[in-house]
């Protein structure tokens, strides 16, 4: 008997799927003997508090793959007021652009994001077709800005319409009225909605 191997799910339709977690916007800085430079990346976690520890993914095929090896980095929290700059670091430059580097930073960095974390290399990891970077922090800061958020392929802010929420909580949608069946691992109860 021969078995089969699971088929491996479609590229496009994976990306559909993982664009379905809506994920902050960075800028990953670092210089490089012809300049500094920088990528877009929303791949960015936070590993370990102690030691402070960061890590952000960047495609084993991409520039800034060679520019990050053995550099320190910058890792930019975009506010909602930069999609132009996090599409300019994707690769599509926005003629005009003026580029808010902070020229007094140990590594470059952007100014007037939402946040910013200087790192030091601290290990390099190869993930299939990515490469993980995790730095040690050295120095941040962060303001009261609203984050761009990457969600469904596109841009959008990070500030919620909580009057929007509340029309569509699940109480409103429900008929007061009636009972609902709640779902858990020890089986269905019926609870009435609060009126």
């Amino acid at each position: 008997m021969s078995s089969k191997s699971a088929t491996r799910p479609q590229h496009l339709e994976l990306r559909r799927c993982l664009g379905s977690f809506p994920t902050g916007v960075t800028v990953v800085t670092y210089d490089t003997p012809g300049g500094r430079r920088g990528v877009t990346v929303n791949s960015f976690v936070s590993v370990s508090l102690d030691p402070a520890l960061v890590l952000v993914s960047i495609s084993a095929g991409a520039r800034a793959r060679t520019g990050l090896e053995s550099a320190p980095f910058a890792v930019n929290i975009l506010g909602a007021h930069q999609s132009d700059v996090a599409v300019h670091f994707a690769g599509r430059p926005r003629e005009g652009l003026r580029v808010p580097w902070h020229d007094a930073a140990p590594a470059p960095r952007l100014r007037e994001c939402a946040a910013w974390l200087e790192c030091l290399p601290w290990r390099t990891v190869e993930a299939g077709d990515h490469v993980l970077f995790i730095g040690e922090v050295v120095a941040f800061g962060h303001d009261a800005v609203a984050p761009l958020i990457f969600h469904a392929g596109a841009f959008g802010t990070g500030k919620p319409n909580f009057q929007d929420a509340r029309r569509s909580s699940l109480a409103a949608c429900l008929d007061r009225r009636r009972d609902f069946q709640s779902w858990s691992d020890a089986g269905a109860t019926s609870l009435a909605v609060p009126a």
